[in-house]
């Protein structure tokens, strides 16, 4: 048995409806789906974007790196400034990246 049996149509004009799959698009819900959380008073945020889960990986990889350089340096009392400072490029342009790609995303939201 379903759980929602009454079944109610709505009809839309043609930017109410290319607003609605815009919606459903950026957050990654189907139609139904979103109406009802809408209904609740609930506005879901973006999802996030293909690249996130990536992106996710590159951070914790460049933090894994700078940690074992870190290890290194406890353990021997040795420095290496060459390497640590690859590692903080690194994290310097992802994070750069992130800044880019986010607030620019940010700016777009809601408009329709």
């Amino acid at each position: 048995m379903r759980s929602r049996p009454i079944r109610f149509e709505v009809c839309f004009n043609e930017k109410e409806y290319e607003n609605l799959c815009r919606l459903c698009k950026e957050t990654k819900l189907n139609k139904g789906r979103l109406i009802r959380l809408l209904l609740e008073g609930y506005v879901p945020p973006q999802a996030p974007p293909v690249d996130y889960k990536k992106l996710i990986r590159e951070v914790r990889a460049v933090g894994n790196n700078i940690n074992q350089i870190l290890f290194y340096i406890n353990a021997n009392g040795i420095l290496n400034v060459p390497d640590l400072n690859t590692e903080l490029v690194k994290l310097r342009e992802v994070e750069k990246f992130i800044r880019e790609h986010y607030e620019a995303k940010r700016y777009c939201v809601g408009n329709g």
